[in-house]
Parts: structure tokens; C-alpha cells; sequence
């Protein structure tokens, strides 16, 4: 399968005081994502998701490497027309009203007459902006010009689309329909590629995730093979079994629980409690978050909060 994104040892170096200091934002970056999915980039603020993602967008050149865009190199620009995107910071004339801001876009984006029409009428409802679509813009809260973002973004029918923080500032019940969104146009065949710091959001749709960290991409995968391969798990009893060995009960409202790492303790700690005829009432595994992958990944390597191109250069 051909990648819809593809780069390979992609690097970037922003130079700066006179070209005297240097500030290398992405490091020996490859990485591919395919016809329908959902990839999510995780870093922290200055790990580089932005420039990446202005480097697929050929808004940024890159110090050195490859990038193809549906198998095309940027120079191309025949995959433009195909693209959608969605900036961190969304903004438009305040003066304007919904229903002017897609007009204008649509247009510059090569949709005209009655097929505009059309589009910015599903859009309106599509993100749920039905009774805001004649009111001028500086009217919206921060929520509501986001959703109008998302709307400008699908406009044109984009076979992918690069979104920054789609959720960002979205009350719970924008984050859910900008994720029934972005799964139904997944499920369609549009490829999309995020960056988001709210890991819990990424979980829930993300078919695959790249966890970038000062400039380099640690890994990349499915959340499934990211996860670590010893499984906690809790084992839930009704009274203390005082079992020797390196068990060790917590005393809960429902009884004691003791919490084992991997199937081969698990067992061991179940036929403990078989040969004492101690009834077990629950063996619960101990769910492992994305959150909880993403800083086993970085955490080790000098300061968490490196900031080298948080200054996101234009």
C-alpha cells in the first residue's frame, strides 16, 4: 500500500542570531501514514508536531530529507486541491458571519454557484452551527470559532486533512462530535493526521500514534503495540488470605485486592489462593493509558519541558 504521507529522514534546523545559534527542531524524522487513517502526533509543547506538519503543508522548508504527498514530492502541487487544514489558531475577520467566512473560502478554494451552497448548508449543520450562521464571527466563543475551523477545513471534500489541536478549547459535547466526525470521514476513505495534547481524545479515535520528543520520533505504531507487554492485573477476594510470599492485600470497601504484573504472577498468585480455598471474586486487569505510554517514552531524557522550538518559527 502506497503511503498518502510519506517522509523520510526529515530534519529541520531554524537558524537565528545571525545564523550564529541554530535550533534543530526535527531530527532524522520518517514516518507514513495511510488511505484512511487516523494518525496522531503526541509531544509536548516544542517537540516540533508544528513544523512538521507546516513541512507537509510546504509552508516550511526542510533542512534536509523527503516528503511525498500522495506520492508526489511538495514541488508538485497537484495534491493542494486534495488537502484540508485546520491551523492551532483559527482566525478570521470578526466582522464577518459564518455563512460569509465559508462563502470566501469555498471560493478560494475553486467551489462556485449552487454546489457552494450546498456544501456550506451541510457543513453549517455538520458541526453545529445551524443557529449561529448569520451572526458575525466576534459574537462566537472560543469553541464555536473552532467548529467553524473544522467546517472551512472539509469544505472543499479533502482526501486528507492536517489538523492542529482539532479539540482544543471544545466543551465535551464539541470534543464528541468533532470525534464521530473525524471516525465517519475516516471510515470514508480521508486520511487524517493530528497533533493534540489531549491524550484521552487521541485514545478514543487514533488508529495509530508518533511519539515525537525533542525533535525525534520515538516510536510509532498502534496503541496496542505501544502498550507494555507485562499486563497488571487485580485480583479482588472477600477476605484477607495472609499468604506468604510476595503478596501483599489492600484492604477496599468490597473486600482486599492485590495488584500482580504479567499472566505468569497472575497464575501463581491464583493457585495461592486456590490451595487456601480462598474464593477469588474478580480478576480485573490495570488499564494502561496513552498517557501512560507517551511519558514512559520520554521520560529519562534530560528535561521534559525542553523548549527548543517552542517558538514554532514561521
Amino acid at each position: 500500500m502506497i503511503p498518502i504521507v510519506e517522509t523520510r529522514s526529515l530534519s529541520k534546523t531554524y537558524r537565528s542570531d545571525f545564523g550564529r545559534k541554530s535550533v534543530q527542531a526535527l531530527q532524522d524524522l520518517s514516518l507514513s501514514v495511510y488511505q484512511g487513517e487516523i494518525f496522531a502526533l503526541l509531544g509536548l509543547n516544542g517537540a516540533g508536531k508544528s513544523t512538521l506538519m507546516k513541512i507537509l503543508l510546504d509552508l516550511v522548508r526542510p533542512t534536509s530529507g523527503e516528503v511525498r504527498v500522495f506520492g508526489e514530492t511538495l514541488k508538485s502541487y497537484h495534491w493542494r486541491r486534495k488537502v484540508g487544514y485546520l491551523p492551532e489558531l483559527f482566525a478570521v475577520p470578526r466582522f464577518m458571519t459564518a455563512l460569509n467566512v465559508l462563502r470566501y473560502l469555498g471560493e478560494l478554494s475553486g467551489i462556485k454557484g449552487n454546489a457552494l451552497s450546498v456544501r456550506i448548508d451541510e457543513m453549517i449543520v455538520r458541526v453545529g452551527l445551524s443557529e449561529a450562521a448569520n451572526r458575525q464571527v466576534h459574537t462566537f466563543s472560543k469553541g464555536m470559532v473552532l467548529r467553524l475551523g473544522v467546517a472551512q477545513a472539509l469544505l472543499h471534500q479533502p482526501q486528507i486533512l492536517f489538523l492542529d489541536e482539532p479539540t482544543e478549547g471544545l466543551d465535551p459535547l464539541g470534543r464528541k462530535m468533532v470525534r464521530t466526525l473525524l471516525i465517519d470521514l475516516a471510515n470514508s476513505g480521508v486520511t487524517i493526521l493530528l497533533n493534540s495534547h489531549l491524550l484521552s481524545e487521541v485514545e478514543l479515535v487514533a488508529h495509530r500514534v508518533g511519539i515525537l520528543h525533542k525533535g525525534r520520533l520515538r516510536a510509532q505504531g498502534k496503541l496496542s503495540e505501544l502498550l507494555p507487554q507485562n499486563q497488571h492485573f487485580e485480583v479482588e477476594v472477600a477476605e484477607n488470605p495472609s499468604l506468604e510470599g510476595p503478596w501483599t492485600f489492600l484492604q477496599v470497601r468490597s473486600g482486599w485486592t492485590s495488584e500482580v504484573q504479567g499472566s505468569e504472577q497472575l497464575q501463581q498468585l491464583l493457585a495461592a489462593l486456590k490451595s487456601r480455598s480462598v474464593p477469588v471474586l474478580a480478576v480485573k486487569p490495570v488499564r494502561t493509558t496513552l498517557e501512560d505510554v507517551f511519558f514512559n517514552y520520554i521520560s529519562g531524557d534530560g528535561d521534559a519541558e525542553d523548549n527548543s522550538d517552542q517558538a514554532d518559527y514561521p
